[in-house]
């Protein structure tokens, strides 16, 4: 059977880095980045998208989706890469595309704002590296799927697709326009705190492992909301080619995914929208994976993103609700295995919930996992 959707989480420790593919019957494969991770997953970034087909090694886009270290520290690398001149767009919400009324809020772009200045070439900042040669001869293309303009959802519950001329169509279901407004308000400080690494600030703490023997509990235990709002700022994606679809959730709040998705739903016709595969946001927290956002968007795989540093994701409660709440017989992803995922694959516990648990391959420790989503009609 026919791949329709191939997907990789690489292992970006506590961050977010994804290379999603779409074949395509006839023409190149189209190829998305989501996120680079922290700066220390270069290397291992680097070194597989130079193991692309030199014939085919177009990055049709690459999704900045929001200002965290944890997803932007790969990203400056290869904004300094030679690697940069086969990106054809990228979609990222900087301080010029976000509103600028309200009081307190600049107008101008920020002499320290570096991602900007290393997608326009017009600054050497050096906390992005210094934009590299060629990106000071062009200015590398930006949003140009949206105009130019931003990223967004407008209203909650809106969404705003992009269809790839024989490739897939692509749905923003992340952030309103109101949480852009928010990230405005905080913008300088939320750029220096993106520019240094956040687990520097913190005490390492021991993991302490509580029991998984009352999955209900922990699912319906009440947990904080997500308050970032870089977060709130995550652009987050519905990837459908050739019968197949997945949910890149990003960091964004789990409130808003499942508006945009039952936005889409209801102009589908239906009262939710099932899909083959969902990445929870920010790395399954609790505070995100919510009971309306499972039920928004029924998957048969959740994929994780996260080697539990320093915030100890995923959440048990987090995912104990969709262990329950998705439908019968689930895969979880997770792209490192870890004392606090592999819990989750003990045998007793399958038997009891019926789901599966998948894991990278034994003694791999670059390729993360791997998903392949068939076609069909």
């Amino acid at each position: 059977m026919a791949t329709a959707i191939h997907i990789e989480v690489l292992p970006a420790r506590l961050g977010d880095c994804l290379l999603v593919e779409c074949p395509r019957p006839a023409g190149p494969t189209w190829r998305m980045l989501v996120d680079g991770g922290p700066p220390d997953t270069w290397p291992l970034l680097e070194a597989r998208l130079r193991r692309l087909d030199p014939a085919d090694s177009h990055l049709d886009v690459a999704v900045i989706t929001h200002i965290d270290n944890d997803h932007i520290g790969g990203m400056l690398e290869l904004l300094s890469s030679d690697l940069v001149a086969d990106v054809g767009d990228f979609w990222f919400n900087g301080r010029t595309h976000l509103p600028a009324s309200g009081p307190g809020r600049p107008r101008s772009v920020e002499q320290g704002e570096s991602l900007v200045a290393a997608l326009t070439g017009t600054s050497d900042d050096p906390l992005a590296g210094g934009p590299a040669a060629h990106s000071r001869e062009r200015t590398l293309p930006r949003n140009t799927a949206f105009g130019g303009g931003p990223v967004d959802t407008g209203e909650t519950g809106g969404f705003v697709e992009v269809a790839v001329p024989g490739g897939p169509t692509i749905t923003v279901l992340s952030p309103t326009t109101r949480r852009l407004e928010k990230l405005a308000d905080t913008w300088a400080s939320s750029l220096r705190e993106a520019l240094r690494p956040r687990e520097s600030d913190r005490a390492v703490e021991v993991d302490v492992l509580g029991p998984l023997d009352d999955l209900r509990h922990l699912a319906d235990a009440r947990t904080p909301k997500d308050s970032s709002v870089p977060n709130g700022s995550s652009i987050a994606l519905l990837v459908e080619h050739l019968g197949a679809s997945v949910v890149l959730g990003a960091d964004a709040y789990g409130s808003v995914l499942a508006a945009g998705l039952r936005g889409v739903a209801r102009a589908r016709g239906t009262e939710s929208l099932a899909v083959d595969a969902l990445k929870l946001p920010h790395h399954a927290s609790q505070a995100n994976v919510v009971a309306a956002l499972l039920e928004a968007a029924p998957a048969s795989h959740y994929l994780v993103s996260t080697n539990g540093d320093v915030f100890h994701h995923p959440d048990d409660a987090a995912i104990a609700r969709v262990v329950l709440d998705a439908p019968p017989e689930p895969t979880l992803w997770f792209n490192y295995r870890t004392p606090r995922t592999e819990r989750w694959a003990d045998p007793g516990l399958t038997r009891s919930h019926g789901h599966r648990v998948a894991f990278p391959e034994t003694g791999s420790v670059d390729a993360g996992i791997v998903l392949d989503l068939p076609a069909r009609p």
